[in-house]
């Protein structure tokens, strides 16, 4: 491993000479992860130890904590002293992380995501011991990555605004895929192969597109997939027939119906079709009614994925005012039951508005979070954002610009450039939630395959 610490920043292969330090300090013959752990707080410089400041963890107080449970060694220690298996795996995940983040270095950001990682270590019960949960710091981790921190302070501008943080929605999805594919690889060693079965009708050109995308990020998953594409004038008999073919197929633990649907076709009856065991989108009204009961369930999963953005990013919802702008079955009914559930990564004050909301503006200025889920391109505006408020635009729309080889261009329900103005954080269209519909699609996929291999 000790080529490997080539990659290591300066800043990130001090955290490991002070750890051994901890552990001598503590005559302990080993480095945990407790020594990494105080190692990261020492450093004092790098976005490991700015979250850690954020989160309260300061030296005096971890030190402390390592004595009450680990204790003293009853003499000094002499020699070469190394890495016990939890703090060789913390290394092991370092790397992941960094590659899950396109980056090529280590430093100290990776190490602690590495340390998050390692659930049954000393370091994780140090966390748990002074009111610091894992995802907690995980979130912290990544909101001061998405801002493009790195291992150097950056300086402000002396009294200016800055633009809001721009929420990096592929990398995230990409730490979410790559969990999805350890999962799968899990399934593999049992034997299973988890399956996704896509239906699409008709030739859309951007639904076949990306019911393709979707396919190809399951294979890359370890998700088998295959995709089941019928004409325009399908029937609805022909349809369901499928549909329920599938429901029955042993290969697929997971089924998705691209829409919208050719309007020959009832929508609500096919969606029903789906056996709720194999619903891999969430969509189907047993699940809905198990997810709005605050029950396991697949959870829709553009609504997933806003909330792992919330989380991941830095900005849980828990005590804030999220205002959720649209009310379809497939986003904004759903987010908004999710956010309102009594638990820790939820917990919020939820208004919905929708096309019915006089004077839209004077709900939406009092949201912490917005979310625009609404269908209507650039419709939230500068003026309509609370200042520091969080933004999360799950708007798709094309609209016309001649600029463009192609005549058009993709844009969301947000004026991205004002509200950047005037929000703390901010998800782009293209790059913000759409890369995380697919990676929980591919989440909820792995999550079904692991329930139906607990029934059998």
């Amino acid at each position: 491993m000790a080529d490997r610490f080539d990659q290591f920043t300066a800043r990130a292969r001090r955290v490991l000479t002070l750890a051994q330090e901890e552990a001598l300090r503590f005559n302990h013959n080993y480095i945990g992860t407790e020594h990494l752990l105080l190692g990261l707080v020492r450093e004092g410089e790098g976005v490991a130890a700015q979250a850690l400041a954020h989160l309260g963890l300061e030296l005096t107080k971890v030190r402390n904590e390592v004595e009450l449970f680990v204790g003293r060694g009853d003499r000094a220690v002499m020699g070469e002293i190394k890495l016990t298996p939890r703090a060789k795996k913390t290394i092991e995940l370092t790397f992941e992380e960094a590659r899950t983040l396109g980056q090529h270095h280590i430093g100290t950001e990776h190490l602690i995501l590495g340390l998050t990682k390692v659930d049954d270590g000393r370091a994780a019960r140090v966390f748990k011991n002074l009111g610091v949960s894992l995802d907690d710091a995980r979130a912290e981790v990544m909101r001061l990555v998405t801002r493009r921190a790195t291992d150097e302070p950056v300086a402000r501008r002396p009294g200016a605004r800055e633009p809001a943080i721009v929420i990096d929605g592929k990398a995230i999805a990409a730490q979410v895929r790559e969990e999805a594919k350890q999962r799968a690889d899990k399934l593999h060693e049992r034997g299973i192969t988890p399956g996704l079965a896509l239906v699409l009708v008709g030739e859309n050109p951007s639904s076949l597109s990306y019911v393709r995308s979707k396919g190809d990020a399951a294979e890359q998953a370890g998700i088998y997939s295959d995709m089941f594409h019928l004409p325009e004038n399908t029937g609805q008999q022909t349809l369901l027939s499928r549909i329920l073919d599938l429901n029955e197929d042993g290969r697929f633990h997971g089924i998705l119906v691209q829409l919208p649907l050719p309007k020959q076709l009832d929508e609500h009856a096919i969606i029903n079709a789906i056996d709720p065991q194999k619903d891999a989108d969430g969509v189907t009204p047993m699940n809905l009614g198990r997810l709005l009961r605050g029950e396991p369930s697949p959870w829709p999963a553009t609504p997933a994925g806003i909330v792992e953005l919330l989380h991941r990013s830095g900005h849980p919802p828990n005590g804030k005012h999220v205002v959720v702008c649209g009310r379809s079955n497939i986003v904004g009914k759903p987010v908004a039951a999710i956010l309102m559930q009594k638990n820790e990564r939820a917990n919020a004050t939820v208004t919905l508005c929708h096309t019915g909301t006089p004077d839209l503006a004077s709900f939406t200025r009092q949201a912490d979070i917005l979310i625009a889920a609404m269908g209507s391109p650039n419709a939230i505006t500068a003026a309509m954002v609370k200042p520091g408020a969080v933004v999360i635009d799950v708007g798709n729309n094309w609209i016309e610009d001649e600029s463009r080889q192609s005549g058009r261009r993709l844009v969301g329900d947000v004026d991205f450039d004002g509200v950047r103005q005037v929000a703390s954080a901010i998800t782009p269209v293209p790059g913000g939630v759409g890369p995380m519909t697919v990676a929980m699609l591919l989440s909820n996929t792995a999550m079904l395959a692991e329930q139906q291999a607990g029934r059998h």
